[in-house]
């Protein structure tokens, strides 16, 4: 199945070349074929789990998908390990057993979930942030 529009593989071009991988490495990687990385980056949409792949070795899911870079993008496979290492203003709460409203409101919706759902929105979170 071709798709019209090819910006999305374009940019999923971009980002490889971006993260200095070649498509033999994304293929190896993602367990497919060079021909079908090829394909992706021309006009054959990529499955959603070789999506959520990419997304572990530093693809900016989100810029692929939209065209739109929310978070400054860190290059090569260090790009996971720095999303979590980041300073966050609000430690000091963290420390003190203290959440916040909207914090509390996604424990909630955690907890109402069944496994399997938590694990998919979880990498989905990962995955529009481009880390895994």
């Amino acid at each position: 199945m071709k798709i019209k529009d090819t910006s999305v593989c374009l940019r999923l071009g971009e980002e490889r070349k971006r993260l200095s991988l070649n498509q033999n490495r994304v293929a190896t990687y993602c367990e497919v074929s060079v021909k079908s990385v090829g394909r992706w980056e021309k006009n054959i949409p990529i499955p959603a789990d070789k999506l959520a792949l990419l997304a572990q070795l530093g693809y900016d899911i989100t810029y692929i998908l939209t065209g739109v870079k929310l978070v400054p993008q860190v290059d090569g496979l260090d790009a996971a390990s720095q999303v979590w290492n980041t300073d966050n203003s609000d430690k000091g709460q963290q420390a003190a057993g203290i959440i916040s409203k909207e914090q509390e409101s996604w424990l909630g919706v955690l907890e109402n979930l069944a496994g399997g759902d938590r694990e998919r929105l979880k990498q989905i979170g990962l995955a529009l942030v481009g880390y895994s």
